[in-house]
């Protein structure tokens, strides 16, 4: 270990340091036999008023059959309208249509559990006290083919 250095940096890695790691995790999940693309796919639907201004937003990615909803966003003036419901619908349509049989994503107690169990998602995992009083959950759906 002599020979080695090790470097602690506040921020993400270098361009090349990211790509030498992504590749090294590509090949160590290729020699498993987990074929992974370099990046995963992302698809994602905005909502935008007359003026273009964002009034909200779903995106995911995929890798390996499923879909992972990273983010689910709807600006306060348009919240209980059903355009969440929505986006997760117009999102698992795109999902069945790329042959996915999972969806999953994370939300915090203060976010929306409640609005995923609606959806049919089902708790798989819980981070409890954290944020400090509060935990954060993981949820999945499986996919009719």
């Amino acid at each position: 270990m002599d020979n080695f250095k090790l470097e602690t940096k506040n921020s993400e890695p270098s361009v090349e340091d990211k790509k030498v790691v992504v590749e090294g995790m590509i090949a160590y999940h290729v020699s498993k036999g987990h074929i992974r693309k370099e990046k995963d796919e992302h698809f994602s639907i905005i909502i935008k008023d007359q003026k273009n201004k964002t009034l909200g937003a779903i995106v995911a990615s995929f890798r390996w059959g499923a879909m992972h909803i990273e983010t689910l966003w709807i600006d306060k003036t348009m919240r209980n309208k059903g355009w969440g419901t929505k986006l997760m619908n117009l999102v698992e349509q795109e999902a069945s249509k790329r042959n996915c049989h999972l969806m999953y994503t994370d939300t915090y107690s203060w976010q929306a559990p409640r609005f995923y169990e609606k959806l049919g998602y089902v708790l798989y995992g819980k981070l409890d006290d954290f944020p400090k009083g509060c935990s954060l959950s993981y949820y999945a759906k499986k996919l009719e083919k």
